[in-house]
């Protein structure tokens, strides 16, 4: 059941409207994380929103403390020159009416799209409250940093 990624960067999928709108509420996560905006990004999360990596469990309650929790953490990687992340694949493994789980890898790049970082991740989405948002991200450095991009010099 996979689905794709789109030349926009845009995750498509043909898999019927619960799978097209956990992918749009996916799409937004990573539009208001590119937005460098912690509060838009906060918004795309379900609470308690849960992130397992680097061999470690975070669990934010509420909104309120992932915005003050992940300010400093959006500055160290602003400091990185982080400029914004893509999708490089898109993978829905599951499916049901009110959960989807993502297989992603993702690239994190500089302002001149050289690659920062990749990163594969499985995220939880589901359908609560009357919307679609990330319950879940499990994920570890993929290992390929510092990569130049296609046609880069």
């Amino acid at each position: 059941m996979p689905s794709t990624v789109a030349s926009s960067g845009v995750v498509t999928s043909p898999h019927g409207p619960a799978v097209e709108s956990a992918l749009a509420a996916l799409n937004e996560f990573l539009a208001a994380l590119n937005s460098h905006d912690v509060r838009r990004w906060a918004e795309t999360l379900h609470y308690p929103h849960i992130r397992i990596h680097e061999g470690a469990v975070t669990v934010w309650g509420d909104a309120e403390t992932y915005v003050r929790e992940a300010e400093p953490e959006l500055a160290q990687l602003l400091a990185t020159g982080w400029v914004r992340s893509v999708w490089e694949s898109v993978t829905v493994v599951q499916a049901a009416p009110a959960q989807v789980h993502a297989q992603v890898r993702f690239l994190r790049l500089d302002q001149h799209g050289r690659r920062l970082g990749v990163f594969d991740s499985i995220y939880v989405l589901t359908h609560r409250d009357g919307r679609w948002g990330v319950l879940a991200r499990i994920g570890f450095d993929a290992g390929a940093t510092a990569v130049e991009a296609p046609g880069g010099d």
